[in-house]
């Protein structure tokens, strides 16, 4: 290439591909190739972390829309609300340049400044100037529904999301809660011992998963015998995944929830990021995972102990279907309502 090719060479593109096929060549679907420009973001992510405004959203090619205000960030300062759309920053626009150029101009450098149009609720269209600042996630938090029923949502199982976890659950104990739900739709799942960690307050003394490497050797999360005694009903859907799988597997296996949803994706593989010389770095599957009771998901999944179907409006606006607009959500609370009676 470099004697006879005719055009120009880019030889950190052409590297970053190189990498990118010899990844895809295993025919792994979970493993990966960061490219060095990509990593610092990945890596912060893993961390329960991020450097922006502080929102977590929802987009199509033209269009952007803020499911999630993480607390103490610019976005929440500066009055972003859940439903808000983003419009553009700077000189580009949703419609004008796409909504990927939109959200990678939002990120960047901690405590510069960043302008973003944002359109409310009622229409009107403000713009908005916040510093960017390294803000933490909200990966789990909850609230009481009526009937003394607690529910707690996982977004994620990144660094700090059992914390934030047990903090609900203990608020919700606090408060009275008889009964539980928890949701883990829509969560891509997470780092191992988050979720270990997430369900030990939930079970008895017990296995909670298996890891098993290519040489054989195997690391065991569990555990104790303390356990809170409320009727569960976890939610799960198609893209609940890896550690939100087997998080709803642990409690399905020990029979201390329902689940309710539907089948979910079936990954039964961890992986573990290596960091490349050039900075760039390979998530590389290098573990196999297993249930309490010893069985892999990889390809199979769970399957739900009640199948409820959201329709694809439902599903196209999941973030913003409120408790009683939401017919999963409701089957959960119809169960765990029977169960404490």
């Amino acid at each position: 290439v470099s004697d006879k090719y005719v055009g120009e060479l880019d030889a950190d593109n052409v590297a970053d591909y190189a990498a990118a096929g010899y990844i895809t060549g295993l025919g792994d679907k979970w493993s990966s190739y960061i490219p060095a420009e990509n990593y610092e973001a990945y890596r912060m992510s893993g961390e329960g972390k991020g450097c922006g405004i502080g929102v977590s959203v929802t987009s199509t090619e033209t269009s952007i829309r803020v499911t999630l205000v993480y607390d103490d960030s610019p976005a929440a300062k500066a009055g972003i609300q859940k439903g808000d759309y983003i419009l553009g920053t700077g000189d580009l626009t949703t419609e004008k340049d796409g909504s990927s150029a939109v959200i990678s101009a939002i990120s960047g450098k901690e405590g510069t400044d960043v302008t973003v149009t944002v359109k409310k609720a009622d229409g009107s269209a403000k713009e908005l100037t916040m510093q960017r600042a390294v803000v933490t996630q909200k990966m789990a938090w909850g609230k009481m529904l009526n009937d003394k029923i607690g529910y707690i949502r996982i977004e994620n199982f990144h660094d700090g999301c059992a914390d934030q976890f047990k903090t609900a659950l203990q608020s919700l104990t606090d408060s009275g809660a008889q009964s539980l739900v928890i949701d883990v739709r829509h969560n891509g799942g997470g780092r191992v011992k988050e979720m270990s960690a997430a369900l030990d307050p939930l079970l008895g003394e017990g296995t909670i998963m298996t890891l098993r490497m290519k040489n054989g050797s195997e690391t065991v999360y569990t555990s104790d015998a303390d356990c809170i005694d409320l009727p569960i009903a976890v939610l799960i859907d198609d893209q609940s995944i890896s550690a939100a799988e087997f998080f709803a597997a642990a409690l399905q296996e020990y029979e201390r929830a329902t689940l309710v949803g539907t089948h979910t994706t079936g990954k039964g593989r961890a992986q573990r990021t290596y960091a490349l010389s050039d900075g760039s770095a390979v998530n590389l599957s290098v573990e196999e995972y297993f249930t309490p009771k010893g069985k892999s998901l990889a390809d199979t999944g769970i399957a739900p102990d009640i199948e409820t179907a959201l329709t694809d409006e439902q599903t196209a606006n999941f973030y913003f279907l409120g408790t009683d607009g939401d017919p999963q959500l409701q089957r959960a609370l119809s169960e765990v309502q029977s169960l404490k009676n």
